[in-house]
């Protein structure tokens, strides 16, 4: 219609109409582009909050299971350096003995590294990072993604290392725990682990390894706690009102604390 008007107008040399005709075409294409980038843009940002709420309830997962970790291995490196401390003579105490015991059959497993996956794992995969528009939010995922891929690997060699040191397990005595399903040890023998030929050096490798584990959960879990600070700065998900820590007792099967130092 606007066509034949506008054919109409040339005929009758009316170019005033001409203009206001054409100016109606303009304004209505880029009315209609405008509207049309509108539906894209609000498209795509649902898009993205999806993605960013569901990151971070991946990455409040990922920082749990870290925090456990780490916990975990810091415990048994402990306990493991306290061992050695009684095998060179020294005199643990009723708490540091009984964290000893609950670690013991835990010095020979290490956790596997934690694989980046859910939401962060289909955007990386998917090649759709860029869909997140904050750039600061971008590259920190993308660096706990790494750093992910590196710890797996880390970890794994780790994992390695502990088939060729001995175990302790002739020295403890413990059982089958149905519950936990798992082993529990109730005590270890002190004096045949001093006459061991080479215990102590495999005790202290096993505390190294730990430790180890240890550094390699450390690093990934600041990561993805920089991630969710950022969450947090963006107003994607409620700033935590207490510090994030690991919900499980790792150490010890009784009430009483393990004391908060350690010998060096």
């Amino acid at each position: 219609m606007i066509l034949r008007r506008l054919k109409r107008h040339v005929s009758d040399q009316n170019w005033f109409a001409v203009a206001i005709e054409f100016l109606i075409v303009v304004i209505g294409v880029a009315a209609g582009f405008q509207l049309t980038g509108y539906y894209d843009e609000s498209k795509r940002r649902s898009i993205e909050t999806s993605y960013l709420e569901g990151i971070a309830d991946d990455y409040a997962i990922y920082q749990e299971l870290l925090l456990c970790r780490v916990d975990g291995e810091a415990a048994i490196a402990a306990s493991l350096v306290d061992l050695i401390h009684e095998i060179d003579g020294a005199e643990l105490t009723p708490a540091e003995r009984r964290a000893v015991i609950s670690t013991l059959p835990m010095s020979h497993v290490v956790q596997p590294g934690l694989v980046m996956e859910g939401n962060t794992s289909a955007l990386i995969g998917g090649d759709l990072v860029a869909m997140i528009s904050d750039s600061v939010l971008r590259g920190r995922i993308l660096a706990a993604q790494s750093i992910g891929t590196a710890s797996v690997g880390s970890l794994n060699q780790i994992e390695r290392a502990y088939y060729t040191i001995d175990p302790i397990t002739p020295y403890t005595t413990r059982h089958w725990d149905d519950s936990i399903r798992y082993f529990v040890a109730t005590d270890y023998d002190i004096g045949a682990m001093r006459q061991a030929p080479g215990l102590r050096d495999a005790l202290m490798d096993l505390a190294n390894l730990h430790q180890s584990a240890r550094t390699s959960h450390q690093i990934l879990l600041d990561a993805v706690d920089a991630v969710l600070e950022r969450l947090v700065d963006m107003g994607v998900r409620d700033a935590p009102q207490a510090p994030a820590t690991c919900p499980y007792d790792l150490t010890l099967r009784d009430s009483e604390p393990a004391p908060s130092s350690r010998p060096e």
